[in-house]
């Protein structure tokens, strides 16, 4: 009889699954279908309309940042992540080729689309990011008629795609060196600490440094 208990609780005990696989189960099967159907519909919506209906993404990236900036850090912030952005979208209007500006920027969007789900690094986002890159680099790329005829009202919007990322990287990185280095300071003011109150805890009777590591030793014992 309890042969039988012990069996039935490992039995009823939940299968652990591993991140990779985590995405073909549950509900993420329709989600990432829902993802490519959105994708086919866009292509297909470039396709008619000659108009690269994708490049309007960051557009809304970069307003809501805008946003976010002047709610908490000013308007003066915001105005100068504005002009470095615009600065950044000009450079990458003049000196990237045409070809490789258009599908950077609508390899790098749809790319960026899927990881904004929050759903990791899985089996179907990774075979959705190979299927943007296969199809913008042996069809789109290669084949010139897939650029739109209105290539000039598009460039901009390319352009914005690779240059918005690059000022979000640019200030991503500043803040983890700026991180580091104020992690780097308060290392370097707590042994200045540390080395002072030796000084002070060596000038005390030797009772009262008795009675000071004892208490050092219950405060580590605590921990």
């Amino acid at each position: 009889m309890k042969r039988r208990n012990i069996d039935n609780v490992k039995a009823r005990r939940p299968i652990k699954r591993n991140k990779l696989t985590e995405g073909l189960y549950g509900n993420n099967n329709f989600i990432y279908t829902k993802f490519f159907v959105f994708w086919a519909f866009i292509l297909m919506a470039d396709f008619i309309l000659e108009f690269r209906f994708e490049f309007l993404w960051p557009i809304w990236l970069v307003i809501r940042s805008f946003y976010d900036s002047f709610k908490y850090q000013g308007f003066a912030f915001s105005v100068f992540f504005i002009f470095i952005t615009v600065t950044s979208d000009m450079i990458c209007y003049l000196f990237i080729p045409v070809h490789w500006l258009f599908f950077a920027a609508s390899t790098y969007v749809w790319v960026q689309y899927v990881w904004h789900t929050e759903r990791g690094v899985c089996l179907p986002t990774v075979l959705l990011w190979f299927l943007f890159v296969y199809v913008e680099a042996s069809v789109r790329l290669k084949d010139l008629r897939h650029l739109p005829a209105h290539m000039d009202l598009c460039r901009p919007f390319a352009a914005h795609c690779i240059g918005y990322p690059v000022v979000t990287l640019g200030f991503g990185f500043k803040s983890y060196m700026s991180y580091r280095i104020r992690l780097r300071k308060q290392k370097d003011v707590a042994k200045e600490n540390e080395f002072y109150m030796k000084l002070l805890v060596e000038a005390l009777p030797e009772e009262q440094q008795e009675l000071y590591d004892k208490q050092k030793k219950c405060l580590r014992k605590s921990k």
